[in-house]
């Protein structure tokens, strides 16, 4: 009894160890939230009631920009964890630049939200391969964020943005930091000059006035069915009508071999659009976020504690 007592100042160190790994764990898995666009798959749609739904996305979205707020670490982290349901109640398309690395959702609007876990849409009427489709997104210090590696793109390089239905080429011809004052960046091009995309995230700081930008040239536009295996994989997107066509291929075969076969399928599909979080992980995030939150307070309780512990240890040497 009285070698427990002694030890438990190490015991209390060692939970503070165990916490601050788990917490930097949590940390790690938010710098690399943007896997998180791979892991959520969307079926290429070609029906009008695709396009009706986004446009009803698209209506119901904010596009104030006064609404955008600096990211705190805590802000981001919950809007993580509630990734899949942002998308799926947001989405409209889907990013990918390869020479960045960059696989990031397509959300309805400028919400704060949004920002946090994909790129917004500026303009409520924009659309691919018209005008200037401008994309906004926040940034962490830590450079995480859906476009936290938009630096890296490199010019003359083709990347690929999707609606669902069609898959639109643009070449990136610009790629810099600048001034927040240059919304001319945003501008609408006129008819004759070729439609561009303009991607957008905060570099530096808090509150900085820097500008992480890449603008690309519109090139071409083509059936998402018809992109290749790469491409399809980069944005995220999956044939809508291969469960179908398995399913009229088993409808040659016995009702008892054929259910079972369409059963996982179907379930193969629904499980892919859920985030690949352990409980064990989202205990670490939420970890980081208590501990980001209220670090004074967390460290003089840690250290209340500590002092505490070794009195009462120290004492109860003494009686024993």
């Amino acid at each position: 009894m009285k070698k427990l007592w002694k030890n438990l100042p190490f015991l209390w160190i060692v939970l503070g160890v165990v916490i601050s790994c788990a917490s930097y764990y949590g940390y790690h898995l938010l710098l690399q939230a943007n896997d998180q666009a791979e892991q959520i798959k969307q079926p290429i749609d070609l029906k009008q009631s695709n396009r009706d739904k986004q446009k009803k996305k698209l209506q119901k979205a904010t596009y104030c920009p006064r609404q955008i707020k600096p990211v705190t670490p805590a802000a981001y982290a919950k809007a993580q964890l509630r990734y899949a349901e942002i998308v799926n109640q947001w989405g409209v398309g889907a990013l990918y630049i390869p020479s960045a690395d960059i696989h990031s959702k397509i959300l309805a609007g400028i919400d704060n939200q949004n920002l946090m876990v994909g790129v917004g849409t500026y303009y409520q009427n924009q659309q691919l391969g018209k005008g200037n489709y401008v994309l906004l997104a926040h940034n962490l210090v830590q450079s995480g964020g859906s476009l936290g590696n938009l630096p890296k793109t490199t010019l003359q390089q083709i990347f690929y943005l999707t609606d669902f239905t069609k898959v639109y080429e643009y070449v990136a011809i610009k790629n810099d930091v600048v001034d927040q004052s240059r919304g001319d960046l945003m501008a609408i091009p006129t008819d004759d000059q070729t439609p561009i995309v303009t991607l957008i995230r905060c570099e530096g700081g808090l509150n900085t006035p820097k500008r992480a930008v890449v603008q690309g040239e519109f090139l071409k536009e083509y059936p998402a069915s018809e992109a290749s295996k790469e491409v399809k994989l980069g944005l995220g997107l999956i044939e809508g009508r291969w469960i179908n066509d398995e399913k009229i291929s088993n409808q040659q075969r016995a009702n008892a071999s054929e259910e079972p076969t369409i059963r996982i399928r179907t379930h193969s599909v629904e499980t892919s659009n859920e985030p690949i979080y352990s409980l064990f992980q989202v205990a670490c995030i939420y970890l980081f976020t208590i501990l980001n939150e209220v670090p004074i307070v967390i460290g003089i309780g840690y250290l209340t504690g500590l002092l505490a512990l070794s009195h009462v240890a120290t004492r109860k040497q003494y009686e024993i």
